[in-house]
């Protein structure tokens, strides 16, 4: 007779099991606040704005840091200095004269999107934390695998305690490609492995290439995650809308019935 099946679960973090995007829209409300206050209301919607700013934002990932001497690319410095980029770009375009001393300040609210507090604040997802006790409790692996800054993201997994899940099973990475995952597949050869997470061409799409399974979770949050639906013939990939749907997946699905 076949034996049970054992699982393992890669999860992402940032919008996956926590809202990141959260902390930055706060920091821009301040800077938008900032600059009405300062070209004295005159000054582009919030909207606009914002849009412009975020693709300030997405082409600094390729420029090299001038003080660290590497691309901006996912590190903590990158969104200040967007912001800082933003308001020098109102100041080209006639709303007010530059001053280096408020593109300083500029960047102060920006790094404001990595306060401690903000990530206290929100915590985990609805269900974030049933989930993982749930998993936790049918002995299944807990693996996770986030990408970001090394600091900021190390300040993420202390505040919300994730070693209470995952214990040394925490990796901080600069991408995910199909290597890292075929990697994770070696390191667990016994089991059913499945990556869970917002992004299809980061967590999903790399996953199923190494031959993992893939647990979409949908969550745009900005233009460098672009929006992608997952190929809907692929058997190994499945969708919910919330994380704590996994109860309702592991209950349900063949995938969890079957024998190995």
């Amino acid at each position: 007779m076949r034996g049970q099946r054992k699982f393992c679960w890669v999860f992402d973090l940032d919008d996956t099991l926590m809202w990141t995007s959260y902390a930055y829209s706060i920091a821009f409300r301040e800077f938008y606040d900032y600059m009405l206050k300062l070209f004295k209301y005159r000054l582009i919607e919030l909207r606009t704005l914002g849009t412009i700013s975020e693709k300030i934002d997405l082409e600094l990932r390729t420029e090299v840091n001038p003080t660290l001497g590497v691309p901006y690319g996912y590190s903590r410095h990158r969104f200040p200095e967007s912001l800082s980029r933003t308001y020098q770009m109102l100041c080209e375009k006639g709303f007010g004269r530059f001053n280096e001393l408020v593109a300083s300040r500029v960047r102060d609210i920006g790094y404001r999107a990595f306060d401690p507090l903000f990530y206290q604040e929100q915590g985990l997802v609805e269900g974030g934390k049933e989930t993982l006790d749930f998993l936790q409790t049918r002995e299944d692996e807990l693996v996770l695998v986030t990408k970001g800054d090394d600091l900021v993201q190390k300040t993420k997994i202390e505040i919300l305690e994730l070693d209470r899940w995952f214990g040394d099973e925490i990796h901080i990475v600069n991408s995910k490609t199909r290597e890292d995952f075929e990697r994770m597949r070696q390191r667990f050869p016994e089991h059913t492995l499945i990556s869970v997470g917002n992004s299809f061409e980061s967590d999903i799409k790399p996953a199923i290439q190494a031959r993992l399974y893939g647990l979409y979770i949908p969550y745009h949050t900005w233009a460098a995650e672009p929006e992608r639906e997952p190929d809907e013939v692929n058997s190994k990939v499945f969708k919910i809308d919330r994380i704590f749907k996994i109860f309702y997946f592991v209950g349900t699905n063949e995938l969890f019935t079957t024998p190995a």
